[in-house]
C-alpha cells in the first residue's frame, strides 16, 4: 500500500514538472551571477571575519550598561555610585554572556545579508553602520 502511494506520488511530481515550461535566465543575467559569485563570497567571508567581532563588541558594550542600569534600579537606583558599583558585579558577566551570542548572530546575519546585495562593500556588512545592529 506505502509503495504504491510513493510511487504515485512521484509519478505525479514527475508528471507536473514536465508540463511546466523551463525558467532560464538570460545569458547576460546568468554571466554576471557566475562573475560576481567569487567577489559576494569573498565579501561574506570577510564581513564574517571583520564583522562578528564588532557586532560582539557593540552588543556586549550596549548589554553590559543595560542589565548594569537595570540591576542598579532594583537595588537603590542607577543615579548613585555605590549601586552602580554592586550592580556591575551581575551586569557585566550577563552583558557580556548575551552580547556575544547576539554579536555572533547579527554579525553573522549583517555578512550574509548584506554581502550579497547590489553594493557588497558598505559598512552594514561589517556591522560598522551608525544605529541599532540589526
Amino acid at each position: 500500500m506505502k509503495k504504491s502511494i510513493s510511487a504515485f506520488l512521484a509519478a505525479l511530481a514527475l508528471a507536473s514538472t514536465l508540463n511546466a515550461p523551463a525558467q532560464a535566465e538570460d545569458t547576460k543575467t546568468m554571466a554576471t551571477n557566475a562573475a560576481w559569485f567569487p567577489v559576494k563570497a569573498l565579501v561574506v567571508g570577510s564581513g564574517m571575519v571583520i564583522g562578528i567581532p564588532v557586532a560582539i563588541t557593540r552588543r556586549s558594550s550596549n548589554r553590559c550598561l543595560e542589565y548594569t542600569r537595570n540591576f542598579a534600579d532594583n537595588i537603590g537606583g542607577k543615579e548613585h555610585i555605590p549601586p552602580m558599583v554592586f550592580a556591575s558585579l551581575m551586569g557585566i558577566p550577563f552583558g557580556l554572556i548575551s552580547g556575544t551570542a547576539e554579536g555572533v548572530y547579527y554579525g553573522g546575519k549583517n555578512a550574509i545579508v548584506n554581502g550579497s546585495s547590489e553594493k557588497p562593500f558598505q559598512l552594514a556588512t561589517f556591522s560598522l553602520e551608525s544605529g541599532e545592529l540589526e
